[in-house]
């Protein structure tokens, strides 16, 4: 089988998988009053509350441009880093299901993405909303390239998914060191704040090579779309999907020996 036919096979049972992350959705908040919005509200939130404290901290000229700024970023970086910190103990969580069902492995890396996926637009829904009376035109900037950015960051959590979830079983210190990982990168990179407001630090927001899908996602907000190295991206992902998803099916009975 080749990597584009490997592919194929998954996009027609994505309906399927959809269904069962909606359902997903539905029990995690099923006996709350708003239910999934609680999705968006706990982001709303966080962005309100930190965007108020750093864009004090650093002084911003702006606030309109600054909450757009912070909100994409901080959704961004929350679907990627809780995506990896997901993958990391996606195969133990499944381990019943890998035991009982025959089911390919990328069966589940799938289901926990468009379950990301689902979480990302509720949380994006909710943003918008309210950013969208400061600066109407974030509307007109996602129909004009942002929905690519968005999702050239959801394939980013494809493909690191699909590399990690098995590598994480045989590396039991993974899931240990990830948070960790992330957390210094959150912090260290210009997300809540401006690259310049590090003055003579700024090089160390270089050193997160994940901050590249929250630019790649939140840039094009920020009236900065480069069409060709988003398609690049796109292409190059795709390529890393269809080819760590046939992977991933052929190391199914050693990721099982490793449970």
């Amino acid at each position: 089988m080749t990597p584009c036919s490997s592919l194929n096979s998954y996009r027609q049972i994505l309906p399927a998988l959809a269904y069962a992350a909606w359902l997903r959705l539905s029990v995690q908040f099923a006996r709350t009053l708003i239910g999934s919005g609680w999705i968006g509200l706990s982001t709303l939130l966080s962005v309100a509350v930190l965007g108020t404290i750093y864009g004090t901290l650093t002084r911003v000229p702006d606030w309109p441009a600054y909450w757009i700024y912070v909100a994409l970023g901080m959704v961004s970086w929350s679907t990627l880093a809780g995506s990896i910190t997901a993958s990391c103990t996606l195969m133990e969580r499944a381990r019943e299901r890998l035991l009982n069902q025959p089911l390919p492995l990328g069966v589940y890396v799938l289901e926990e993405w468009v379950t990301t996926s689902f979480s990302l637009l509720i949380a994006l829904a909710g943003l918008l909303l309210v950013v969208g009376v400061l600066e109407p035109q974030v509307w007109l900037r996602l129909l004009q390239g942002g929905w690519l950015g968005l999702l050239n960051l959801l394939l980013g959590c494809l493909w690191l998914s699909l590399l990690l979830s098995p590598l994480a079983v045989a590396l039991a210190d993974l899931p240990q060191l990830m948070p960790i990982l992330l957390q210094i990168g959150f912090l260290a990179s210009p997300i809540l704040f401006y690259r310049q407001s590090l003055g003579a630090l700024a090089w160390v927001s270089q050193l997160n090579p994940l901050y590249g899908w929250v630019r790649l996602a939140r840039d094009p907000f920020l009236g900065e779309m480069r069409w060709g190295w988003q398609l690049l991206v796109l292409l190059v992902q795709l390529a890393l999907v269809a080819v760590l998803l046939r992977w991933l099916d052929r190391r199914r009975m050693a990721v099982i020996r490793w449970l």
